[in-house]
Protein backbone atom coordinates (compact mmCIF):
# COMPACT_ATOMS: atom_id res chain seq x y z
CA UNK A 1 0.00 0.00 0.00
CA UNK A 2 1.64 3.39 -0.86
CA UNK A 3 1.73 5.50 1.82
CA UNK A 4 0.85 9.20 1.85
CA UNK A 5 3.69 12.18 2.25
CA UNK A 6 3.21 14.14 5.82
CA UNK A 7 1.95 16.97 4.51
CA UNK A 8 -0.71 14.97 2.65
CA UNK A 9 -1.83 13.69 5.79
CA UNK A 10 -1.10 16.52 8.20
CA UNK A 11 -3.84 18.01 5.15
CA UNK A 12 -6.28 15.47 5.29
CA UNK A 13 -6.16 15.85 9.48
CA UNK A 14 -7.25 19.20 9.35
CA UNK A 15 -10.03 19.41 6.82
CA UNK A 16 -10.96 16.86 8.96
CA UNK A 17 -10.78 18.51 12.17
CA UNK A 18 -12.32 21.46 10.43
CA UNK A 19 -15.23 19.66 9.23
CA UNK A 20 -15.90 18.39 12.50
CA UNK A 21 -15.67 21.61 14.74
CA UNK A 22 -18.40 23.11 12.18
CA UNK A 23 -20.32 20.00 12.87
CA UNK A 24 -23.59 22.08 14.57
CA UNK A 25 -24.34 20.91 18.09
CA UNK A 26 -27.50 19.59 20.17
CA UNK A 27 -27.23 22.87 22.52
CA UNK A 28 -26.57 26.53 21.31
CA UNK A 29 -28.25 26.04 17.78
CA UNK A 30 -31.22 27.25 16.36
CA UNK A 31 -33.12 24.30 14.59
CA UNK A 32 -35.97 24.66 11.79
CA UNK A 33 -38.41 22.16 11.15
CA UNK A 34 -38.20 20.46 7.63
CA UNK A 35 -40.56 17.82 7.67
CA UNK A 36 -42.97 15.27 10.29
CA UNK A 37 -43.86 12.10 10.17
CA UNK A 38 -47.25 11.91 11.91
CA UNK A 39 -49.13 8.42 12.49
CA UNK A 40 -46.22 7.06 9.92
CA UNK A 41 -47.76 9.33 7.43
CA UNK A 42 -44.71 12.48 6.10
CA UNK A 43 -46.09 16.65 6.18
CA UNK A 44 -43.87 19.17 4.75
CA UNK A 45 -44.70 22.46 5.66
CA UNK A 46 -45.74 24.70 3.29
CA UNK A 47 -43.15 27.00 1.42
CA UNK A 48 -45.42 29.93 2.26
CA UNK A 49 -45.91 29.16 6.19
CA UNK A 50 -43.54 29.96 8.66
CA UNK A 51 -41.25 26.98 10.43
CA UNK A 52 -41.62 25.57 13.38
CA UNK A 53 -38.13 26.25 15.43
CA UNK A 54 -36.25 24.78 18.35
CA UNK A 55 -33.33 26.17 20.33
CA UNK A 56 -32.09 24.35 23.50
CA UNK A 57 -29.68 26.18 25.78
CA UNK A 58 -29.06 25.27 29.23
CA UNK A 59 -31.96 23.54 30.77
CA UNK A 60 -34.36 25.25 28.60
CA UNK A 61 -36.37 24.45 25.35
CA UNK A 62 -37.55 27.23 23.56
CA UNK A 63 -38.60 28.31 19.63
CA UNK A 64 -41.33 29.34 17.53
CA UNK A 65 -44.07 26.89 16.26
CA UNK A 66 -44.20 29.22 13.51
CA UNK A 67 -47.18 31.42 14.88
CA UNK A 68 -47.05 30.79 19.05
CA UNK A 69 -43.88 31.12 20.83
CA UNK A 70 -43.50 27.98 23.20
CA UNK A 71 -40.89 27.01 26.22
CA UNK A 72 -40.18 23.94 28.08
CA UNK A 73 -37.39 22.34 30.26
CA UNK A 74 -35.94 19.18 28.78
CA UNK A 75 -33.41 16.37 29.64
CA UNK A 76 -30.87 15.17 27.37
CA UNK A 77 -28.74 11.96 28.40
CA UNK A 78 -26.82 9.45 24.83
CA UNK A 79 -29.39 9.38 22.86
CA UNK A 80 -32.27 10.10 25.55
CA UNK A 81 -34.26 13.65 25.37
CA UNK A 82 -37.49 14.37 26.53
CA UNK A 83 -39.59 17.60 27.23
CA UNK A 84 -41.21 18.54 30.19
CA UNK A 85 -44.93 20.33 29.44
CA UNK A 86 -44.71 22.86 27.03
CA UNK A 87 -45.92 26.61 28.11
CA UNK A 88 -47.29 28.36 24.78
CA UNK A 89 -48.66 31.68 23.90
CA UNK A 90 -51.97 32.06 22.54
CA UNK A 91 -51.94 33.81 19.74
CA UNK A 92 -55.25 32.86 16.68
CA UNK A 93 -53.01 31.92 14.13
CA UNK A 94 -53.88 31.72 10.18
CA UNK A 95 -55.20 28.43 8.90
CA UNK A 96 -53.03 27.46 7.25
CA UNK A 97 -50.90 27.40 10.15
CA UNK A 98 -53.14 25.68 12.81
CA UNK A 99 -52.77 22.49 11.74
CA UNK A 100 -49.06 22.31 11.91
CA UNK A 101 -48.63 23.99 14.92
CA UNK A 102 -50.87 20.91 16.40
CA UNK A 103 -48.88 18.31 14.65
CA UNK A 104 -45.86 20.25 15.89
CA UNK A 105 -46.89 20.30 19.53
CA UNK A 106 -48.45 17.06 19.45
CA UNK A 107 -45.31 15.01 18.56
CA UNK A 108 -42.75 16.88 20.95
CA UNK A 109 -44.35 15.95 23.74
CA UNK A 110 -44.22 12.60 23.11
CA UNK A 111 -40.20 12.83 21.83
CA UNK A 112 -38.13 10.23 23.77
CA UNK A 113 -34.60 9.99 21.62
CA UNK A 114 -33.27 12.52 18.98
CA UNK A 115 -29.89 11.17 16.61
CA UNK A 116 -27.75 14.21 15.54
CA UNK A 117 -25.92 13.85 12.15
CA UNK A 118 -25.33 15.62 8.59
CA UNK A 119 -26.19 19.22 9.64
CA UNK A 120 -29.92 17.49 10.85
CA UNK A 121 -31.37 16.35 14.46
CA UNK A 122 -34.42 14.01 14.02
CA UNK A 123 -36.61 13.37 17.49
CA UNK A 124 -38.47 9.99 17.80
CA UNK A 125 -41.63 10.17 19.12
CA UNK A 126 -42.72 6.55 19.04
CA UNK A 127 -41.70 3.64 16.45
CA UNK A 128 -43.25 5.63 13.54
CA UNK A 129 -43.23 9.47 14.36
CA UNK A 130 -40.38 11.88 14.03
CA UNK A 131 -39.67 15.16 13.34
CA UNK A 132 -36.73 16.19 10.92
CA UNK A 133 -34.85 19.78 11.63
CA UNK A 134 -31.46 21.10 9.87
CA UNK A 135 -29.30 23.98 11.62
CA UNK A 136 -29.95 27.43 10.81
CA UNK A 137 -27.07 28.79 12.42
CA UNK A 138 -23.97 27.41 14.63
CA UNK A 139 -21.48 28.58 16.54
CA UNK A 140 -17.94 28.17 17.72
CA UNK A 141 -17.67 26.98 21.55
CA UNK A 142 -14.25 28.41 21.44
CA UNK A 143 -15.08 31.45 19.78
CA UNK A 144 -18.54 33.27 21.29
CA UNK A 145 -20.17 35.87 19.63
CA UNK A 146 -20.28 38.97 21.65
CA UNK A 147 -23.61 39.80 22.34
CA UNK A 148 -25.91 42.98 21.27
CA UNK A 149 -26.87 45.71 23.36
CA UNK A 150 -30.31 45.72 23.54
CA UNK A 151 -30.56 47.91 26.47
CA UNK A 152 -33.42 50.85 25.66
CA UNK A 153 -36.50 51.31 23.91
CA UNK A 154 -36.49 50.53 20.46
CA UNK A 155 -39.42 52.19 18.12
CA UNK A 156 -40.20 50.23 14.52
CA UNK A 157 -39.53 52.61 11.63
CA UNK A 158 -39.47 49.81 8.75
CA UNK A 159 -38.16 46.48 7.30
CA UNK A 160 -39.33 44.19 4.89
CA UNK A 161 -41.68 41.81 7.35
CA UNK A 162 -44.83 44.31 7.64
CA UNK A 163 -45.36 47.49 6.56
CA UNK A 164 -45.89 50.55 9.49
CA UNK A 165 -49.24 51.92 10.20
CA UNK A 166 -48.99 55.58 10.47
CA UNK A 167 -50.70 56.44 14.57
CA UNK A 168 -49.78 52.17 15.90
CA UNK A 169 -46.17 52.27 15.97
CA UNK A 170 -44.51 49.48 17.80
CA UNK A 171 -42.07 49.52 20.31
CA UNK A 172 -39.91 47.45 22.49
CA UNK A 173 -38.07 48.14 25.51
CA UNK A 174 -35.57 45.74 27.09
CA UNK A 175 -34.22 45.38 30.40
CA UNK A 176 -32.36 42.66 32.36
CA UNK A 177 -34.01 39.62 30.79
CA UNK A 178 -37.39 41.59 30.27
CA UNK A 179 -39.04 42.87 26.87
CA UNK A 180 -41.87 45.05 27.27
CA UNK A 181 -43.77 47.21 24.68
CA UNK A 182 -46.61 47.53 22.36
CA UNK A 183 -47.92 46.02 19.15
CA UNK A 184 -49.31 49.62 17.75
CA UNK A 185 -52.25 48.84 19.89
CA UNK A 186 -51.91 46.36 23.00
CA UNK A 187 -49.02 46.27 25.79
CA UNK A 188 -46.82 43.36 26.22
CA UNK A 189 -44.60 41.93 28.65
CA UNK A 190 -42.34 38.80 28.87
CA UNK A 191 -38.58 37.87 28.80
CA UNK A 192 -35.78 37.36 26.37
CA UNK A 193 -32.74 35.32 25.84
CA UNK A 194 -29.76 36.59 24.03
CA UNK A 195 -26.73 34.74 22.98
CA UNK A 196 -24.60 36.52 20.79
CA UNK A 197 -26.53 37.77 17.62
CA UNK A 198 -28.99 34.84 18.60
CA UNK A 199 -32.39 36.32 19.76
CA UNK A 200 -35.50 34.31 21.45
CA UNK A 201 -38.44 36.13 22.66
CA UNK A 202 -41.16 35.01 25.03
CA UNK A 203 -43.56 33.48 25.43
CA UNK A 204 -45.36 37.18 25.50
CA UNK A 205 -48.59 38.17 27.31
CA UNK A 206 -50.02 40.92 25.70
CA UNK A 207 -53.49 43.03 26.82
CA UNK A 208 -56.60 42.79 24.42
CA UNK A 209 -58.00 45.59 23.22
CA UNK A 210 -59.85 46.10 20.36
CA UNK A 211 -58.07 48.60 17.68
CA UNK A 212 -58.58 49.53 13.78
CA UNK A 213 -58.23 46.89 12.02
CA UNK A 214 -54.99 48.27 10.02
CA UNK A 215 -53.24 48.23 13.48
CA UNK A 216 -54.96 44.78 14.62
CA UNK A 217 -53.33 43.17 11.28
CA UNK A 218 -49.86 44.74 11.95
CA UNK A 219 -49.75 44.15 15.76
CA UNK A 220 -50.91 40.32 14.39
CA UNK A 221 -47.77 40.12 11.86
CA UNK A 222 -45.46 41.70 14.90
CA UNK A 223 -46.31 39.47 17.40
CA UNK A 224 -46.07 36.44 14.73
CA UNK A 225 -42.50 37.86 13.53
CA UNK A 226 -41.44 37.89 17.45
CA UNK A 227 -42.19 34.56 17.26
CA UNK A 228 -39.28 33.23 15.42
CA UNK A 229 -36.00 32.87 16.52
CA UNK A 230 -34.11 36.16 15.57
CA UNK A 231 -30.84 37.26 15.00
CA UNK A 232 -29.91 40.80 16.28
CA UNK A 233 -27.82 43.43 14.53
CA UNK A 234 -26.91 47.19 16.36
CA UNK A 235 -25.53 49.76 14.24
CA UNK A 236 -25.60 52.95 16.55
CA UNK A 237 -28.79 53.81 17.09
CA UNK A 238 -30.29 51.28 14.69
CA UNK A 239 -31.27 47.96 15.43
CA UNK A 240 -32.32 45.33 13.09
CA UNK A 241 -33.70 41.70 13.93
CA UNK A 242 -33.49 38.97 10.68
CA UNK A 243 -35.85 36.21 11.11
CA UNK A 244 -34.48 32.47 9.13
CA UNK A 245 -36.05 33.16 5.74
CA UNK A 246 -34.02 36.50 5.97
CA UNK A 247 -37.44 39.05 6.71
CA UNK A 248 -36.46 42.08 8.64
CA UNK A 249 -37.60 44.46 11.41
CA UNK A 250 -35.83 47.78 11.69
CA UNK A 251 -36.12 49.79 14.90
CA UNK A 252 -34.65 52.92 15.72
CA UNK A 253 -33.36 53.69 19.45
CA UNK A 254 -36.20 56.09 21.47
CA UNK A 255 -39.29 57.13 20.50
CA UNK A 256 -43.01 56.72 21.85
CA UNK A 257 -43.91 54.81 24.68
CA UNK A 258 -47.35 52.71 25.56
CA UNK A 259 -48.06 52.13 21.82
CA UNK A 260 -51.12 54.09 19.64
CA UNK A 261 -53.67 53.09 16.76
CA UNK A 262 -56.93 53.59 18.77
CA UNK A 263 -59.88 55.11 16.89
CA UNK A 264 -60.49 58.99 17.25
CA UNK A 265 -63.14 60.01 14.64
CA UNK A 266 -62.39 57.26 12.37
CA UNK A 267 -58.77 57.69 12.14
CA UNK A 268 -55.80 56.26 14.26
CA UNK A 269 -54.05 58.77 16.24
CA UNK A 270 -50.85 58.62 18.71
CA UNK A 271 -51.82 59.11 21.96
CA UNK A 272 -49.16 60.31 25.07
CA UNK A 273 -51.42 61.54 27.55
CA UNK A 274 -51.25 59.65 30.60
CA UNK A 275 -52.39 59.38 34.43
CA UNK A 276 -52.92 57.66 37.66
CA UNK A 277 -55.50 55.36 36.40
CA UNK A 278 -53.45 53.81 34.51
CA UNK A 279 -52.87 49.78 34.86
CA UNK A 280 -55.80 46.77 34.33
CA UNK A 281 -58.41 46.37 36.19
CA UNK A 282 -61.27 43.71 36.73
CA UNK A 283 -64.98 44.12 37.51
CA UNK A 284 -65.56 43.10 41.13
CA UNK A 285 -69.53 44.96 42.22
CA UNK A 286 -72.06 46.42 40.61
CA UNK A 287 -74.34 49.04 43.04
CA UNK A 288 -72.32 47.40 45.96
CA UNK A 289 -73.22 43.96 44.93
CA UNK A 290 -70.21 40.98 43.87
CA UNK A 291 -70.10 40.98 40.20
CA UNK A 292 -72.26 38.88 37.69
CA UNK A 293 -70.85 35.75 36.12
CA UNK A 294 -69.86 36.54 32.44
CA UNK A 295 -68.65 34.65 29.45
CA UNK A 296 -65.47 36.17 30.33
CA UNK A 297 -64.31 38.81 32.87
CA UNK A 298 -65.35 42.23 32.66
CA UNK A 299 -61.73 43.93 32.77
CA UNK A 300 -60.43 47.38 32.23
CA UNK A 301 -57.33 49.01 30.99
CA UNK A 302 -56.00 52.23 30.64
CA UNK A 303 -52.92 53.33 29.65
CA UNK A 304 -51.66 56.75 28.01
CA UNK A 305 -55.11 58.05 26.74
CA UNK A 306 -55.87 54.28 25.56
CA UNK A 307 -59.42 52.60 27.29
CA UNK A 308 -60.11 49.14 25.99
CA UNK A 309 -60.84 45.64 27.93
CA UNK A 310 -63.70 43.15 27.64
CA UNK A 311 -67.56 43.65 28.36
CA UNK A 312 -67.87 40.05 29.32
CA UNK A 313 -67.80 38.61 25.80
CA UNK A 314 -66.81 41.70 23.51
CA UNK A 315 -62.94 43.19 23.02
CA UNK A 316 -63.40 46.84 22.93
CA UNK A 317 -60.64 49.71 22.46
CA UNK A 318 -60.72 53.75 22.11
CA UNK A 319 -59.10 56.70 23.01
CA UNK A 320 -59.52 59.28 26.49
CA UNK A 321 -59.29 61.88 28.39
CA UNK A 322 -59.83 63.28 32.20
CA UNK A 323 -61.99 66.33 32.53
CA UNK A 324 -62.65 67.32 35.85
CA UNK A 325 -63.24 64.05 37.57
CA UNK A 326 -64.39 62.29 34.26
CA UNK A 327 -63.47 59.61 31.66
CA UNK A 328 -64.50 61.19 28.73
CA UNK A 329 -64.61 58.86 25.09
CA UNK A 330 -62.29 61.35 22.26
CA UNK A 331 -64.25 59.13 19.87
CA UNK A 332 -66.14 55.92 18.99
CA UNK A 333 -65.66 52.21 21.18
CA UNK A 334 -64.03 49.92 18.28
CA UNK A 335 -65.65 46.39 19.34
CA UNK A 336 -65.35 42.87 18.35
CA UNK A 337 -68.69 41.54 17.77
CA UNK A 338 -68.97 37.97 19.10
CA UNK A 339 -72.89 36.14 19.33
CA UNK A 340 -72.87 36.59 23.07
CA UNK A 341 -74.92 34.62 25.78
CA UNK A 342 -77.72 36.92 27.30
CA UNK A 343 -75.49 37.47 31.05
CA UNK A 344 -73.32 39.30 29.01
CA UNK A 345 -76.10 41.64 28.84
CA UNK A 346 -76.49 42.00 32.84
CA UNK A 347 -73.73 45.13 32.83
CA UNK A 348 -74.14 47.71 30.10
CA UNK A 349 -69.99 48.44 30.64
CA UNK A 350 -70.10 50.70 27.39
CA UNK A 351 -72.83 52.39 28.22
CA UNK A 352 -71.38 53.85 31.92
CA UNK A 353 -68.22 54.41 29.49
CA UNK A 354 -70.12 56.20 27.12
CA UNK A 355 -72.15 58.79 29.84
CA UNK A 356 -68.60 60.52 31.02
CA UNK A 357 -68.71 58.63 34.58
CA UNK A 358 -66.88 59.82 37.47
CA UNK A 359 -63.81 58.24 38.28
CA UNK A 360 -61.98 57.23 41.19
CA UNK A 361 -59.08 55.88 41.84
CA UNK A 362 -57.71 54.21 44.84
CA UNK A 363 -54.52 52.03 45.45
CA UNK A 364 -56.87 48.66 45.66
CA UNK A 365 -58.87 49.84 42.00
CA UNK A 366 -61.02 52.29 40.97
CA UNK A 367 -64.99 53.08 40.38
CA UNK A 368 -66.93 54.02 37.86
CA UNK A 369 -70.07 56.18 38.27
CA UNK A 370 -72.88 57.42 35.65
CA UNK A 371 -76.85 57.08 35.37
CA UNK A 372 -77.26 55.30 38.54
CA UNK A 373 -74.87 52.79 38.01
CA UNK A 374 -71.60 52.40 39.86
CA UNK A 375 -68.87 49.95 38.73
CA UNK A 376 -65.78 49.01 41.62
CA UNK A 377 -62.82 47.83 39.90
CA UNK A 378 -59.77 45.81 41.29
CA UNK A 379 -56.09 46.17 40.15
CA UNK A 380 -54.51 43.59 38.85
CA UNK A 381 -51.32 43.04 37.58
CA UNK A 382 -50.01 42.26 34.11
CA UNK A 383 -50.77 38.58 34.45
CA UNK A 384 -54.36 39.27 35.42
CA UNK A 385 -53.61 38.68 39.20
CA UNK A 386 -54.81 41.09 42.25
Amino acid sequence: MRSLPPLAVLTALALAGGAAAQSPTLMGTTWTLTKLTEAGNPVAPGSAAPRPALRLDGNTASGSTGCNTYRASYVARGGVLRFGPLATTRRACPDRLDGLEERFLNLMGRVTRFQLGGGALTLFAGSRDRLVFTAEQTSSPQQPEASVNLDGTWTLIGGTALRVVPGGVPSLTFAGDRVSGTGGCNRLTGSFQLEGKALTLGPLASTRMACSPEVNAQETAFLAFLGRPLTASRQAVTLTLTSADRQTLVFRRGGVQGGAGLIEGGVGVARSQTSGADGSYALAAVDGQPAPRTSRPITLTLEGGRIGGNDGCNSFGGGYRLEDGHLVLTGPLVSTRMACPNSAGEVNFPGVLRNRPTLTVTPEGLTLAAGGTRLEFNRVSATGKP
